[in-house]
């Protein structure tokens, strides 16, 4: 089960924005974990670990020692304002994962969240919408008490939270 779950926080965790980077470490963070504390993840190489901000401390720890694990946490405990202040504080209670609008070019979607975030994605991971007219992308409505996307003319659904994490829609097989 370990292995499993290091190989899906580096896969995961590369996809996300860089908050810091010092000597060999990365700090970066993922901002769709609304019931958690801020906290700020940390890579090296394959090896990774969650800290908590308030009050720093290890959350996870997926293959740091124990000694490089402190001095990590030792450098997250020294400048926690600073880590917020270099890109954490989106992270704030003021987010607002409710869609706002949807727009199209020929080759992506994009979504304007209400708290002024914009989402974009490219229209391949989304078949439906990849084949369908300028009509029938244009005729959307906000769905799922303002967290999802519905197309009535495709019958295609999608939701913030799943933008946010990177989710294409699930491949079907194909029936031979």
């Amino acid at each position: 089960m370990y292995a499993c779950a290091k190989r899906f926080a580096i896969r995961w965790n590369r996809r996300v924005p860089t908050v810091l980077r010092a000597g060999p470490y990365r700090f970066y963070f993922y901002g769709h974990e609304p019931n958690e504390p801020h906290h700020i993840p940390v890579d090296r190489g394959d090896l990774s670990a969650k800290f908590w901000l308030e009050p720093v401390g290890s959350a996870v720890n997926f293959g740091f020692r124990a000694v490089e694990l402190r001095r990590v946490e030792s450098m997250v405990e020294s400048n926690p304002t600073g880590l917020i202040g270099h890109g954490m504080g989106i992270l704030a209670l003021k987010a607002d994962e409710r869609v706002a609008s949807v727009s199209f070019t020929p080759d992506s979607h994009s979504v304007a969240l209400m708290d002024g975030r914009t989402i974009s994605v490219l229209l391949a991971w989304y078949p439906r919408l990849l084949h369908s007219s300028q009509e029938q992308l244009a005729n959307w409505e906000v769905a799922g008490g303002g967290y999802g996307i519905h197309w009535p003319d495709l019958d295609e659904d999608l939701s913030t939270e799943g933008l946010l994490r990177g989710a294409p829609a699930p491949r079907h097989p194909t029936k031979t």
